[in-house]
């Protein structure tokens, strides 16, 4: 059996955060979703419970949903009004919902205006469900009726929540997965993000200009290093990249030494001198080329000018700047004429030739007279840019490498639960590293980050501090390995509140690293990556769990998102989240 929900636009676009539609009053009470997300009647009025029809209703925008995404005994049969009215939230599955339009414009306006909002990140999942309205008869939808409050609606709220986190968690944890590479690829990466940042620096100390010579050895050693590790890996047959970089690299060297030489040049007392001469000599050769072009070609120059006033003259008439002559009239042949001949005396005059090349010559190295600009700026910024092309493809090139043998299953986290317990199954670390990161994760789901953009500083030191707090109760603080990382926790809050000069994240404790990243850089997820990678750290998942978890799925971005691709089917997918729905649902009752 199918059930029709009707919805707007605005209401719509908002369904695609959270991959859900929920009664009115849970908005302004809820953790996430947009307050202003509401079923609008025509007479102005809130529904709190979603209002649900049997038959299709007449409506531009219709969501029908397969009766198995609703818990029977909840859907309350309003007789009198024809529809029925649901108390809680109606979280959709691929192949269980399809979205009606009024037409095929509105399905592609409406994808348009998704692709400029971030976190609406479920459009391409649902787009093969669109479909635009039929000419068979729908019913008139009824706006009346009993609207109570929702029938249990704080359980439900809880239980939002508490899934909207969990979901956060393992979508991010799958994104992680997906992006997560072996440590000699990390290594390599970090290699060459090394000479990318080191070439950078030689182009803001080359520009500068203020160097009277540049040892260039640690470049070509940085390079050097860069295509060592770069042939010890499965790219080994496409080395031919770095000869491209050390071409480059040689010109760069090679112009930048004459750029100093010709800076320092500039410098020089001589130098102004110098500057004097050329504009002398420039003046002398004007006059010389003015003289010629008044003993040779004058005449022809004035009946030349003659004719371009006149259509300055024409154009005026016009409102325009200048008027030309067609081509078929007698002026525009005389013109090209008078051209023809101005032209021909100027490259076969001997003399003239000869001077006006020497003026164009003191001309540019006139142009170069600014202390600090050279003729050779041009070229070296163009050579900087070509090398800092070829090291991003070089990269492109590493990250398309990125781990893909994980399929299905594999990619999903190991979430059990328990009476208020939620566990994650975590292979390859130590017990304290497990207790501590599960400690995190159940203080972050059961206090998410709300409807806040951005997770503040003040959130993650109160995380940190409960987290502290709660270890150290456990047996597994007293362990040589707990009191290192009940150590690693104080000294960081210590940190965080400028009570310490630093602190230190073990070298062995790869789980823990995972956690530390998460809390220095809860920011965004791009930037634990990017920490995470020039740390070397591993199980960059567990960290984008804790993060995907704290900021809740309705907040995560497309950019994030977009990254799972199709070795988890959709089905799969979400028939594993909806059995974690229904965990969370009998753990909170």
């Amino acid at each position: 059996m199918k059930f029709w929900i009707i919805i707007d636009s605005w209401n719509l676009m908002e369904t695609f955060t959270s991959e859900s539609l929920s009664p009115h009053i849970f908005y302004l009470e809820r953790a996430f979703g947009n307050d202003l997300t509401r079923y609008i009647s025509k007479n102005g009025e809130l529904f709190n419970n979603l209002v649900l029809y049997a038959e299709e209703p007449s409506s531009d925008f219709a969501i029908e949903l397969d009766e198995s995404l609703l818990d029977p005994p909840l859907l309350f049969e309003n007789k009198k009004e024809k529809n029925f009215l649901y108390p809680k939230t109606v979280y959709f599955q691929k192949g269980k919902v399809r979205f009606r339009f009024r037409n095929q414009d509105s399905i592609k306006a409406f994808i348009a205006e998704s692709k400029i909002i971030f976190e609406v990140k479920t459009i391409e999942k649902y787009s093969s469900d669109f479909f635009v309205e039929s000419n068979t008869k729908k019913i008139k939808p009824s706006i009346g009726g009993n609207d109570s409050l929702p029938f249990g609606k704080d359980a439900h709220i809880v239980v939002d929540n508490m899934y909207n986190s969990v979901k956060g968690g393992v979508i991010s944890y799958i994104c992680g997965i997906k992006t997560s590479t072996s440590v000699e690829n990390q290594s390599l990466m970090l290699c060459i993000n090394s000479l990318k940042n080191l070439i950078a620096g030689l182009n803001t100390i080359v520009m500068m200009g203020e160097e009277s010579s540049i040892d260039y050895a640690p470049y070509k050693i940085s390079l050097a290093k860069a295509k060592a590790e770069f042939t010890r890996s499965q790219f080994k047959d496409k080395t031919n990249l770095f000869e491209v970089l050390k071409h480059i690299l040689d010109e760069i060297i090679s112009l930048s030494t004459l750029r100093l030489q010709k800076v320092a040049e500039q410098k020089s007392p001589s130098y102004k001198y110098e500057i004097v001469r050329l504009e002398e000599k420039k003046a002398e050769l004007e006059e010389r080329l003015y003289k010629l072009e008044e003993s040779n070609i004058n005449d022809i120059k004035e009946e030349l000018n003659r004719i371009k006033r006149k259509e300055v003259e024409m154009g005026e008439l016009e409102g325009r700047k200048r008027k030309f002559f067609s081509k078929d009239s007698k002026e525009y042949e005389r013109k090209q004429k008078l051209k023809s001949l101005i032209k021909q005396y100027k490259e076969e005059n001997g003399e003239y030739k000869l001077a006006y090349r020497e003026y164009k010559s003191i001309e540019t190295s006139l142009s170069y007279t600014v202390v600090g600009v050279t003729q050779f700026d041009s070229a070296i910024s163009s050579l900087f840019i070509r090398f800092s092309d070829n090291i991003n493809d070089i990269l492109k090139l590493i990250k398309s490498s990125l781990v893909k043998t994980r399929k299905g299953a594999e990619c999903l986290p190991n979430i059990s639960f328990k009476k208020d317990c939620i566990e994650i199954g975590i292979e390859d670390v130590s017990l304290e590293e497990r207790v501590l990161y599960n400690i995190v994760f159940r203080l972050v789901t059961y206090n998410p980050n709300k409807k806040n953009k951005v997770v503040s500083d003040s959130k993650i030191l109160e995380l940190v501090e409960h987290a502290g707090k709660q270890f150290g109760e456990t047996d597994m603080s007293e362990t040589e390995t707990g009191i290192r990382i009940m150590n690693t926790l104080r000294t960081f809050w210590l940190y965080k509140n400028q009570k310490a000069d630093s602190f230190d994240i073990p070298s062995d404790l790869p789980l823990l690293q995972s956690i530390m990243s998460f809390l220095i850089k809860h920011r965004g997820f791009d930037q634990i990556d990017r920490f995470m990678l020039n740390r070397g750290y591993q199980l960059k998942q567990y960290a984008f769990m804790l993060w995907g978890a704290i900021v809740g799925y309705a907040a995560i971005p497309k950019t994030l998102t977009n990254i799972i691709n199709d070795n988890i089917k959709e089905e799969e997918l979400d028939s594993y989240l909806s059995s974690l729905y229904t965990s969370i649902e009998i753990m909170e009752k």
